[in-house]
């Protein structure tokens, strides 16, 4: 069968089965039917629709229960004690807990099994990220397999997505000059979620024409031109500092985090070319990464602490400052998404318990072995 020679309705047909039948998302659907593009199966599905080829059956109508009951039933689906354990130590340290939501994703550390792992936990997590979209108004989004993830699980969900009125969406990092697949980059990322949201692909502000680290080894004169040049792009002066810069009116991030051993997962060596430093003396100092910021060790040396500042500082992405930011407005304000971070694997949930001391982030959404280690962080440093 060559879908592309047939007509409109019958494509359209096609393109519907493979979405209810087979969970599909538009991307697999396009490459299914021949190398469609996702905007073209995006209007299929639309023709589907409005000709009732797919039907939508069941959605839980959560606008019907309070947010208590509702977090009840999540607690039930967290490791046992872990929601109790973490609001104990957020009240023993004098921090606002966060929101938590954990979602099955398998196991195995292989490749192939990691891959399958993160399809789960995408289509499983999918409903929480909508929800939390929806109520939000100018949304950041990071880099990484994690989040992209979650893009297609809402892309293969079967909710209904029809805001209220426009989201604004936006890269907070810029692309990745080694990150071998560019489609889970900062910019692309964002551009994806404006489409499925907003029903247009082009109009997110995009990260793109510089680079995401700006060399230690330059001299003073040099490293100054280069950042004059980054802060002059259209992106990154939308975003960061103009008049009305998007950082500053921000409700929500969406961030994956990385680990110790890994952070800035996909680009480790570009950090490690720009810093200057071995990559064994890189992971000995950070417990991993929020959306390339590198999270420092706790019990660090005030050398050590300023040499891990001046990395961040090297980062032309969102700052320690912005994340913080966001996280205190949607402190004072529960009904904002502010900080969300995605994560699977046990070593992530290590990353989780440091940005839970350190007050950023807002909600956490991870798959089981993460929250499992993260119960493991609490018990260790709260006994009772």
């Amino acid at each position: 069968m060559d879908v592309k020679k047939l007509p409109l309705d019958e494509r359209a047909q096609c393109a519907a089965y493979m979405r209810a039948t087979h969970n599909m998302s538009q991307a697999e659907i396009g490459q299914a039917l021949g190398g469609l593009s996702q905007s073209h199966v995006s209007r299929l599905l639309t023709h589907a629709e409005k000709n009732n080829y797919i039907v939508i059956e069941q959605r839980f109508a959560n606008e019907l229960f309070s947010e208590e009951w509702i977090a009840q039933m999540d607690a039930l689906l967290a490791p046992a004690g872990l929601t109790a354990d973490l609001t104990a130590y957020c009240d023993q340290a004098g921090l606002h807990p966060p929101r938590l939501r954990v979602f099955e994703s398998g196991s195995g550390k292989t490749e192939a099994r990691l891959a399958h792992r993160r399809v789960q936990f995408g289509r499983m997590a999918a409903g929480r990220l909508i929800e939390l979209i929806d109520n939000s108004n100018v949304v950041g989004v990071a880099w990484g397999r994690t989040i992209r993830s979650l893009v297609n699980g809402i892309e293969a969900s079967r909710q209904p997505i029809k805001p209220s009125r426009p989201i604004e969406f936006t890269a907070v990092c810029a692309e990745l000059i080694a990150l071998t697949q560019h489609e889970n980059s900062s910019s692309r990322l964002a551009d994806s979620l404006d489409e499925i949201f907003n029903g247009m692909s082009g109009n997110s502000v995009q990260l793109v024409g510089f680079p995401a680290y700006v060399p230690r080894h330059y001299d003073q004169n040099m490293r100054a031109s280069i950042w004059r040049f980054i802060s002059d792009t259209p992106g990154h002066n939308r975003v960061f500092s103009g008049p009305d810069s998007m950082i500053n009116r921000m409700d929500m991030l969406i961030s994956s985090v990385g680990s110790s051993s890994m952070p800035v997962l996909g680009s480790f060596e570009e950090l490690v070319l720009a810093s200057g430093l071995r990559a064994s003396e890189l992971s000995r100092l950070v417990v991993g990464d929020l959306g390339g910021i590198l999270i420092p060790r706790e019990g660090l040396s005030v050398a050590n602490e300023n040499l891990i500042e001046d990395l961040n500082n090297i980062w032309t992405g969102l700052k320690t400052d912005h994340v913080r930011a966001i996280a205190n407005r949607a402190t004072e304000n529960p009904s904002l998404s502010g900080v969300v971070v995605v994560a699977i694997q046990a070593e992530r949930g290590d990353t989780a318990f440091e940005l839970i001391c350190r007050g950023l982030v807002n909600e956490l959404i991870l798959d089981q072995a993460a929250a499992q280690q993260l119960h493991k962080r609490l018990v260790a440093e709260y006994p009772e």
